[in-house]
């Protein structure tokens, strides 16, 4: 008889859209971004998902439903970066969280260099 792996699956669901983001990231520029597993277990246990994004901490969630992102943008590195957990909710959408101070800076960043 086969148990119920229970949370394999979760597991792997949250595996696969790390590496989804990654490819993203990579197809935006930041052609180095791996996923923390694959690269520095110091940067993943301090909550950051991907490596090489830099301005960005980055942080990714696959869910089932939309978790409070709170405690995990309280856990990120407070440093230079932006801190952005991205939130991909099963059957929904993907959704970004990041705070409002750092959201109007990069707003304030393509007003200076007049992108808008």
């Amino acid at each position: 008889m086969i148990k119920n792996k229970g949370g394999l699956g979760v597991r792997v669901r949250g595996f696969n859209y790390e590496r989804k983001i990654a490819i993203e990231f990579r197809k935006m520029g930041w052609h180095d971004c791996v996923t923390a597993r694959a690269e520095s277990r110091n940067e993943d246990s301090k909550n950051i998902d991907l490596c090489f994004t830099s301005p960005f901490n980055i942080q990714c969630k696959c869910k089932n439903n939309f978790g409070n992102p709170l405690p995990i943008l309280l856990e990120m590195p407070q440093d230079e970066n932006y801190n952005i957990v991205f939130s991909k909710v099963v059957s929904k959408g993907e959704f970004i969280t990041m705070t409002k101070n750092d959201f109007y800076e990069l707003i304030q960043m393509l007003k200076v260099n007049q992108i808008i």
